[in-house]
């Protein structure tokens, strides 16, 4: 990435936001009864882990939108959306299909599960976040579900950015015009939950994936996620303006990335059920406040002159790069783990700290090496080559 598009701080909060959805899932499989301190406070802490999926959402519409921006407040050419569209397509696709080819003739040859089509294929089409009998695309890796959110953000994002930027409007009116929409998804989101709630038969997680997906269903719905996408796309605004008008780093952006992190942090500890959504905005994550603290975060993080040095380090940029196949591969190895060698590697399952030690670091380093070798072996080789042939078409029609 280059000087002018990178965006200070994102590696390291993407790194932060995959290693703790990784350890929400791994802390659940410990039991937190007879926990001593500082395990008990590491426990609470870790569930609560699931927010990393709330911080990809919130970087995924800072990185996109962020191109958009420069262009509109520069007043160049803007980004061509059949290449938005190719690229995307490229980095998710591909690695989706894989793993849920992989998991699907695991979960038929190893286990004997039914290869439910209906809910592989729409894994395979991005759609199946519409309804709780596909939410979990597979058996085996139940974080895919949130692969189709994303995707259903990454097609309304340009819409919301072309409304926008069709009209020529300035800074101010374009941040103005971006909070409405903000705030219309805020308005649209318990008419959505009042149309679309699920009955209560067979409803929770005792019922299984599906009954889970019955029991998030519709509070885990496309104005919920696409509110935290455009809360990145905020701070993706802010730091277009700033660059174009060639803002310095400045100390006070380090102070607001240490507040705006602490009180993320506060608002998920004393707010936030792992699981369950708050109590007063009814969406999960605690939307739509710690979303807007995390893109707080990343703005103060881009500016700052000392934070984003700390956070964006060789190791967070590397597992950066790999997040999307750690997302992707580590609960199909805690599934297999589970299943075959360690049966007590269940919710709230293994009693001894060491051996949960033992199983989280091999979860850790198997699902590292299969990212690694995805990205260098499999994801980087098909970007480059759709860039390739995006460039060859490029010049062609020049």
């Amino acid at each position: 990435m280059s000087s002018t598009t990178r965006m200070r701080g994102a590696d390291g909060l993407r790194a932060f936001a995959c290693l703790a959805v990784v350890f929400h899932h791994l802390i659940q499989r410990l039991n937190p009864e007879n926990l001593t301190e500082p395990f008990s406070t590491l426990h609470f802490i870790a569930m609560r882990g699931e927010v990393g999926v709330s911080i990809f959402f919130v970087l995924s519409g800072a990185l996109l939108s962020h191109p958009f921006w420069m262009a509109h407040l520069a007043g160049t050419e803007k980004p061509s959306f059949r290449d938005y569209v190719i690229n995307r397509a490229a980095r998710i696709a591909p690695a989706t299909w894989l793993n849920i080819s992989v998991v699907t003739i695991v979960s038929i040859l190893a286990y004997n599960l039914p290869f439910e089509i209906f809910r592989a294929a729409s894994g395979m089409l991005f759609i199946s976040s519409f309804h709780y009998t596909t939410f979990f695309p597979t058996e085996l890796n139940g974080p895919l579900w949130s692969i189709s959110l994303e995707v259903c953000c990454y097609l309304l994002l340009p819409i919301i950015l072309f409304s926008i930027i069709r009209n020529k409007c300035n800074y101010r009116s374009s941040m103005i015009r971006l909070v409405l929409w903000i705030c219309f998804l805020q308005v649209l989101n318990p008419l959505l939950i009042k149309t679309f709630m699920t009955s209560a038969e067979q409803k929770g997680w005792e019922f299984g994936l599906v009954g889970g997906a019955k029991q998030w269903l519709p509070y885990w719905n496309i104005a919920t996620f696409f509110t935290q996408f455009l809360l990145g796309s905020l701070a993706a605004l802010f730091l277009a303006h700033r660059k174009i008008d060639v803002k310095p780093a400045q100390l006070k952006f380090d102070i607001g990335a240490v507040v705006s992190f602490f009180a993320a942090l506060s608002l998920v500890l004393s707010r936030l059920t792992p699981g369950a959504t708050d109590s007063f905005t009814q969406q999960p994550y605690v939307t739509p406040w710690f979303p807007a603290l995390v893109a707080v975060f990343l703005s103060c993080c881009a500016g700052s002159k000392i934070i984003w040095r700390f956070i964006d380090n060789r190791i967070a940029v590397f597992f950066a790069k790999i997040s999307f196949g750690v997302y992707l591969w580590h609960y199909f190895i805690i599934s297999i783990i589970a299943n075959s060698y360690a049966t007590d590697f269940q919710y709230f399952g293994v009693s001894s700290i060491s051996r949960w030690m033992t199983l989280a670091l091999i979860v850790l380093l198997a699902s590292t090496l299969i990212a690694t070798l995805s990205w260098f072996l499999f994801e980087k080789p098909i970007i480059n080559q759709v860039k390739l042939m995006r460039n060859k078409m490029k010049s062609a029609n020049d």
